[in-house]
């Protein structure tokens, strides 16, 4: 398999606030639709940095015209974007991301995965048109998909609480159940579930932020 790291300076709605606000993001896409003619993008944002200033980004959704709807639960954001995404539709169906997009000082980072060499290439020689790119790495190897790496990190309830979290929607956007039903589900007492989903989400949290 061909791996790719690609250090990428382009105009979007999280770069300049990371930037503006001195943190550091993690972002995992979830899905894209159009609606009415328009396209929209849902995405998860975790956040890395001082308390005031996170509080500062999420503040600064707000004011954002492409920003239709955003949800802030302690560092992880949830947020629907409204506009063309200017990078996406240059990947080739053949590529995958291998670790989520991580966002800092100004800059993304991406890292895809192909079985050829070439889509990885062609997508670099593509996106130079209209964004600053710099590629870091291109090689072939058995690269280590960043929730793997994760797993062993979390213990069984751990795991448990975590799986059913994402088997019932709860990281959609908007959620599909809250923790309360999710708690009901596990047949334990809201705050042991709650616990170990947050404990999950703090292991997964700091696995996302070695890894890059």
């Amino acid at each position: 398999m061909w791996a790719v790291k690609l250090q990428i300076r382009h105009d979007d709605w999280i770069l300049a606030k990371t930037l503006k606000y001195n943190l550091t993001a993690t972002g995992i896409p979830l899905n894209s639709y159009k609606k009415n003619g328009k396209q929209y993008h849902n995405g998860m944002v975790l956040l890395n940095g001082k308390e005031k200033d996170k509080e500062k980004f999420v503040k600064s959704l707000s004011e954002d015209s492409r920003i239709k709807r955003f949800k802030a639960t302690g560092n992880q954001v949830f947020v629907l974007v409204e506009g063309d995404d200017h990078i996406a539709p240059y990947m080739d169906p053949a590529m995958f991301f291998l670790k989520p997009v991580f966002f800092k000082q100004g800059y993304e980072y991406w890292e895809l995965g192909s079985w050829e060499k070439k889509p990885l290439t062609e997508f670099y020689k593509k996106i130079k048109t209209i964004a600053e790119v710099k590629m870091l790495r291109l090689k072939e190897e058995n690269p280590s998909v960043f929730i793997q790496s994760a797993v062993p990190k979390l213990t069984e309830k751990q795991r448990k609480a975590l799986e059913l979290a994402l088997e019932h929607g709860y990281y959609t956007f908007p959620r599909k159940i809250d923790v309360e039903r999710l708690a009901m589900i596990s047949k334990v007492p809201r705050t042991t579930y709650q616990e170990h989903l947050r404990k999950a989400e703090s292991k997964l949290m700091q696995i996302l932020l070695q890894q890059i």
